[in-house]
């Protein structure tokens, strides 16, 4: 019995030491699927657009919008437990107006056949914002918690923002009506950020190379080989729909190599 009672404190502080590092984790792995939903709900608003009201890519917007609700809830639970709850709410008064600019401009498409390329380009950049916002906040976490995700986990997630934003600057030179949009929203080109890519996947196959991760590293590899190529030569022929899906697997190879070196 005296050995059960001097065992309960210790439990009980490594219980509190669990959940006290949990909280700024899961707010940094929220803040991380903000950038990649707000990201990709514009891409496949771009996707709807260019191919007439597709329905695909408007239950896609959907999963997008869904993915960063479900996100934002967890955030908002988190945010003050963590010093940012000032952070959080800025960053949901601007998803705010994203979502309503989202649903007037899937208003447009289904009913006039095409959007308001003004509230258009307002959305691409709003969505900017919200990247932005997000990353200042992931940071400011860090510094804070004095918590930071290893090495392998903070290329993994620079490199699926990349590969998202990549894919949503693609995808909107690539829709006929859409294509000076991407104009206001992106500080680099295509080529730019492929170059970065492509040096940072570099250095994370280096860094995890085992017979593990061998098969999603190739199949990362593979790819991007695809993408790379069509990317660096947008301006001959566009294949939109093919890298949109090849980003998702990408994505999803990533948040997998993520899981294993969390």
């Amino acid at each position: 019995m005296r050995a059960l009672i001097q065992f309960l404190p210790a439990l009980a502080l490594s219980f509190f030491c669990s959940v006290a590092l949990a909280t700024p984790q899961q707010l940094l792995a929220d803040f991380q699927h903000m950038r990649l939903s707000a990201t990709n709900a514009v891409t496949n608003f771009y996707m709807f657009s260019g191919l007439d009201a597709d329905s695909k890519y408007e239950r896609r917007i959907d999963i997008s919008m869904k993915k960063f609700a479900d996100a934002m809830t967890s955030a908002e639970q988190l945010g003050s437990a963590s010093g940012m709850g000032d952070e959080v709410t800025a960053i949901g008064t601007d998803w705010k107006k994203l979502s309503e600019l989202m649903t007037l401009n899937r208003a447009d498409m289904l009913k006039q056949g095409f959007p308001n390329v003004r509230l258009v380009d307002e959305m691409g950049r709003l969505s900017t914002e919200i990247v932005n916002k997000a990353s200042a906040a992931y940071d400011l976490l860090q510094e804070r918690s004095g918590i930071k995700p290893g090495p392998v986990v903070q290329k993994t997630r620079h490199l699926a923002l990349l590969m998202e934003e990549i894919t949503s600057q693609y995808a909107a030179r690539g829709t006929s009506n859409l294509g000076q949009v991407f104009m206001g929203n992106y500080d680099r080109t295509l080529t730019e950020m492929a170059e970065e890519f492509q040096k940072i996947l570099n250095d994370l196959s280096t860094q995890v190379e085992s017979a593990q991760t061998d098969v999603l590293m190739n199949s990362i590899h593979s790819k991007w080989r695809f993408m790379e190529e069509r990317i660096r030569n947008y301006n001959e022929s566009t294949v939109p729909f093919l890298v949109v899906s090849y980003n998702d697997r990408i994505i999803e190879h990533l948040e997998e190599l993520e899981a294993m070196f969390r």
